[in-house]
């Protein structure tokens, strides 16, 4: 099984992380002979003003143990959404890779 390391290592594998802003997700897209198939995606949402919940995370069971998780956590915790917000998680994934990553946290707001 691959593991990606970086964005750029699953790009050469025909995966690539986008955000979909009137779908209020990230999403992961793999290409294959059809076109590009979505495996993956962290949902959000705006619960009050001035807030970001990231709701739900899944991607593709077959995509499981190679780092594209956490990829996706990344780009959306590092996103130009969550550093305008104050973040909330209640997605279990991303509360716990934000407990593992802290410093994804805007707190100058």
């Amino acid at each position: 099984m691959a593991r990606y390391l970086t964005e750029a290592d699953a790009a050469e594998a025909g995966i690539t992380i986008t955000h979909e802003p009137e779908a209020q997700r990230f999403a992961i897209y793999r290409a294959d002979e059809s076109g590009p198939k979505l495996v993956g995606e962290a949902h959000y949402s705006f619960p009050r003003d001035g807030v970001v919940d990231f709701d739900h995370t899944l991607v593709d069971d077959s995509l499981r143990g190679t780092g594209l998780s956490g990829l996706l956590a990344r780009r959306a915790l590092s996103s130009e959404v969550a550093q305008a917000h104050t973040v909330e998680a209640s997605c279990w994934f991303i509360e716990g890779y934000l407990a593992k990553h802290p410093e994804l946290l805007n707190t100058s707001k």
